[in-house]
């Protein structure tokens, strides 16, 4: 055998003994479910968030068996066709949320009175919050596959069902996850026979907003038989067009907050009752027809009414609930059959009732980002500990959100570029105490939160604290002074309950700021060039705290720009009352302030002034060759 034979053998053989020890290296943490693998190569990011809820960004690795993947290793995204038993680099987006009933998960849409609409899950946030005082969101995914292209008779609906708060905007559906809320360790349901009321549920609300009376709805759009009720609305043709219904002696909801028809035999309706008669219905309007005496005398004019299908069997119960596509994992099964790697949402849970929410980005193989069939879906989702796992909307649409510092930012790197806007979310809300609060007695170095807590909402804690990172000030009658902070600088501040010395933050996030530094007058000057008077300002102003400079005389006014204010052709024979005056903001809360540096009353005009300093000058020149 030759030298150089035996030398490349050498160095072959090292090459495999090398890619042996680095397979080895992850061999431990590699998770195989039927052939597919997945292992995390280095955490890019960690977060503890309120109420216990953890955020991570991991650089991972998966690959499928032969037979597990189709197309290109990075689906739409390219990346050439994807090989069997090749490790592809992923970035791999974790949420894990306790089973807690301070933690609500509900779906949430930016829904019209008659119609649904696309939005961003941040838009869906902020959406949520401006309608659920008390209610803080912690964290968000993008929620159900939707008609994006709006070709159905009501485009932008999500495909499955969309239930929140126990309100049943849209009941049609096969796959359902639903979420208990109620701190067991079986907080999910999903992978059930979907089952819904055979008739619609009219609920009658009192003047607190609470059920007092529920009946069953026995026709839609159909006259009503003797002691029966029925229920009229508008539908929509397969060109989206209103069609109109027509309504006699009906107690008609005439403003809807909702009527949102899915179909002939899909609808949810909230509103106060407007009148009773006959009527033509169309967008945001709904009626009942009663001839049942006991509906009958519990309806009538300003009387508010719901009227929606809602869930039996195995769902019966749940009030928080979305559509899902694929049912990925079951009792630790693999289930799904998906070949073709795409960007991808899950939503699962573990053994001990932690719910496990899983962005996984792909179509994106210049930034090592390739997605994932369902294959490696179930062996992520294992990974993590999850036994039971979902498929949501995947695409251009995964997407997820954090609270970070008291604003929401998205984690995952979305294949469009961009957040892309969906038909409705899944967020982690949670309620938090009611506590009144602003900032008082801002210095440069340091500011006064003034907070009263109104309302506990079920926290438990004996003393509030407010933060600046481990920075903890409690309390005490109402306020808690911070000192010695920076000059003119902007601080993340949050809310703790402490009880027993452990301090849970709250949720409640707000900036302050400290104040900038009073400007001053370095240099005040005139001269007079020719028949213009000019003024010459220099300030000493670090933060640019001042927003305008004015020289004033008499009635006379001039901006300073540049650092000079110029009175042309001024005939003026005295500078009387000279004034030099600043607006300046030095954010300590009390707004725009003027402040008059001087006035100067003069006896004599400006020539004579300049006379007499070219007096003096002349003066002491002479006394120069004097001494």
């Amino acid at each position: 055998m030759s030298k150089h034979l035996k030398r490349l053998m050498s160095f072959c053989l090292l090459l495999i003994l090398g890619l042996f020890v680095s397979f080895n290296i992850h061999a431990a943490d590699v998770t195989d479910v039927d052939g597919a693998k997945y292992y995390v190569d280095k955490v890019k990011v960690e977060n503890s968030l309120p109420y216990g809820i953890k955020q991570a960004t991991h650089i991972s690795y998966s690959s499928v068996a032969p037979g597990q993947g189709t197309g290109n290793a990075a689906g739409l995204g390219g990346g050439g066709l994807i090989v069997a038993n090749q490790y592809y680099p992923q970035q791999v987006n974790i949420l894990e949320i306790p089973s807690s009933e301070n933690i609500k998960i509900t779906p949430w849409a930016t829904i019209k009175p008659f119609n649904w609409t696309l939005s961003t899950v941040k838009e869906m946030i902020w959406d949520f919050e401006s309608k659920n005082p008390g209610y803080r969101v912690i964290a968000a995914i993008n929620g159900d596959f939707f008609d994006i292209s709006a070709k159905n008779p009501f485009p932008y609906t999500p495909s499955g069902v969309h239930v929140s708060g126990g309100n049943y905007y849209k009941s049609s559906a096969s796959k359902t996850v639903g979420f208990r809320n109620d701190g067991s360790n079986d907080p999910l349901v999903g992978n059930e026979t979907f089952q819904r009321t055979i008739k619609m549920q009219l609920d009658v609300y009192d003047e607190n907003n609470q059920i007092v009376k529920e009946f069953e709805i026995d026709k839609i759009n159909n006259v009503p038989a003797n002691n029966e009720i029925a229920i009229y609305y508008a539908t929509r043709d397969a060109n989206h067009k209103t069609l109109p219904i027509s309504v006699s002696d009906g107690f008609i909801v005439e403003n809807a907050e909702y009527a949102l028809p899915h179909s002939n035999n899909d609808f949810y309706g909230l509103g106060t009752i407007s009148r009773k008669g006959s009527a033509t219905l169309g967008d945001g309007q709904f009626a009942i027809v009663s001839n049942n005496q006991e509906v009958t005398n519990a309806l009538g004019t300003g009387v508010k009414i719901r009227a929606q299908f809602e869930f039996t069997g195995d769902y019966a119960d749940i009030e928080d609930a979305i559509g899902v596509g694929e049912t990925i994992l079951y009792n630790g099964v693999r289930k799904g059959s998906d070949t073709v790697r795409h960007p991808r949402t899950m939503v699962g849970v573990k053994a001990d009732g932690t719910i496990i929410m899983t962005v996984v980005d792909g179509r994106q193989p210049n930034k090592n980002m390739y997605g994932a069939t369902s294959y490696e879906m179930a062996a992520i989702l294992k990974h993590y500990g999850a036994v039971e796992g979902y498929n949501l909307d995947g695409g251009g649409s995964s997407t997820m959100v954090i609270l970070d510092n008291g604003e929401y930012k998205v984690m995952n790197s979305p294949s469009d570029g961009h957040e892309r806007s969906d038909s409705n979310c899944l967020l982690i809300t949670v309620k938090v105490p009611e506590i009144e609060y602003n900032v008082s007695n801002i210095t440069t170095t340091g500011f006064t939160v003034n907070a009263n807590v109104k309302n506990k909402n079920n926290h438990d804690f004996d003393n509030l604290y407010v933060g600046i990172g481990e920075n903890l000030v409690k309390v005490v009658d109402g306020k808690a002074t911070f000192t010695n902070l920076n000059v003119n600088t902007s601080y993340f501040l949050r809310f703790y309950g402490e009880k027993n010395g452990k301090y849970n933050p709250l949720a409640i996030d707000f900036r302050a700021s400290t104040a900038k530094e009073k400007p001053t007058i370095t240099h005040l000057s005139f001269v007079l060039d020719g028949n213009d008077l000019v003024f010459t300002l220099q300030l000493n102003d670090p933060q640019n705290s001042v927003k305008n400079r004015q020289i004033i005389i008499g009635d006379l006014v001039q901006m300073v720009t540049g650092g000079t204010a110029t009175f042309t052709d001024f005939n003026g024979d005295l500078l009387d009352h000279l004034q030099v005056k600043l607006t300046y903001n030095l954010n300590d809360g009390q707004g725009d302030v003027d402040e008059i540096v001087t006035t100067l009353p003069m006896s004599c005009g400006v020539k004579e002034a300049l006379f007499i300093a070219m007096n003096d000058l002349k003066f002491k020149i002479a006394n120069i060759y004097n001494k």
